[in-house]
């Protein structure tokens, strides 16, 4: 309890560091994190994935896995977890591991440790990073309801670079990414809904006095929207065991997969994401003629199990059809 009274007396007295950069984040990503952070008494954390352009993007932030360390003073991640974790978001998706997420409940410090500054370091080292994020997450205010602050941290690779902490710029909304797991019905573990239980009033950056601001609404990156309509392609061209064609329009994409000779499914895909499925057709391509198929309201296409049962409910009616001709 000593060192605690200390370390908060000290942490008071440092100045403030300006900061060197920009972090933008998805409000369901910050959300995730706060609650993710008062549903513990004890330290907790998690993971950080997004794309590291000119400005870093968190596209997802994870939770622990199953097998994380937590106590008052100490938080130790599930590193088999993360490492399984991280090649699913590398290979689906091009998402770089960025760095973690933790909570400093009792400590009072809003800045890494020394502990936390070699792990990053190390991190960065092996995987040839160039810099990395930290977010330290701080508990202030009563213990029921408290204002949960989100500090980030930019690490250099060289020890005398960082960290440095981060402004930070939050896009309103749904992370894609999250969007996406979500209708995929994937990781259930990481309870990817919770961020709606609390309220972006009740987060801080820094030591701003009011809760964030939100940007204008941002239309995912392409590499997000092109991994998500190539996922989709593979997942019919398995489904139709033959190539599936794909055809850029003005309005968006079309994607056409086989269902039996002559007749193909044509799915017309809207521009703006969640790319909504503006229409589907039977295509007979011997007579050149398209029938409209009726489809779910609000299917879009990141929902591939949804797409699946359209091209198979098209697959059997055409044969249906077939036989009773």
């Amino acid at each position: 309890m000593s060192i605690q009274r200390l370390t908060r007396l000290f942490g008071r007295r440092a100045p403030p560091q300006i900061p060197r950069g920009t972090l933008i984040i998805w409000e369901s990503e910050l959300r995730a994190i706060a609650f993710e952070a008062i549903a513990w008494s004890v330290e907790t954390g998690g993971d950080l994935f997004g794309r590291w352009g000119g400005v870093p993007t968190v596209l997802l932030a994870t939770k622990a896995g199953p097998k994380s360390q937590r106590n008052h003073a100490h938080f130790r991640l599930d590193v088999p977890y993360l490492r399984k974790l991280s090649e699913i978001m590398a290979s689906d998706w091009t998402l770089r591991y960025f760095g973690d997420w933790h909570s400093h409940h009792r400590l009072g410090l809003s800045a890494p440790s020394g502990g936390d500054r070699r792990r990053i370091l190390n991190i960065a080292a092996r995987n040839h990073f160039s810099s990395m994020t930290e977010i330290i997450v701080t508990l202030e205010d009563s213990r029921s309801e408290p204002t949960i602050r989100i500090h980030p941290w930019i690490y250099g690779l060289s020890k005398a670079n960082g960290p440095f902490p981060l402004r930070v710029k939050v896009l309103p909304g749904l992370s894609p990414i999250r969007q996406v797991l979500l209708a995929r019905q994937v990781f259930p573990e990481q309870e990817l809904l919770a961020w709606e239980k609390i309220s972006l009033h009740r987060i801080r950056i820094g030591a701003d006095a009011g809760s964030p601001s939100l940007e204008r609404a941002a239309d995912p990156d392409t590499t997000t929207k092109e991994q998500t309509i190539s996922q989709l392609a593979d997942a019919l061209q398995k489904a139709s065991g033959s190539p599936v064609e794909h055809h850029s329009t003005g309005f968006g994409s079309v994607l056409v997969a086989k269902l039996d000779e002559p007749y193909y499914l044509g799915l017309a895909l809207g521009t703006t994401w969640p790319m909504s499925v503006l229409e589907v057709h039977r295509l007979n391509r011997n007579l050149g003629t398209a029938e409209l198929i009726e489809s779910p309201a609000g299917l879009v296409a990141p929902d591939i199990q949804g797409i699946l049962k359209v091209f198979q409910a098209a697959k059997e009616n055409g044969a249906k059809s077939h036989v009773d001709r």
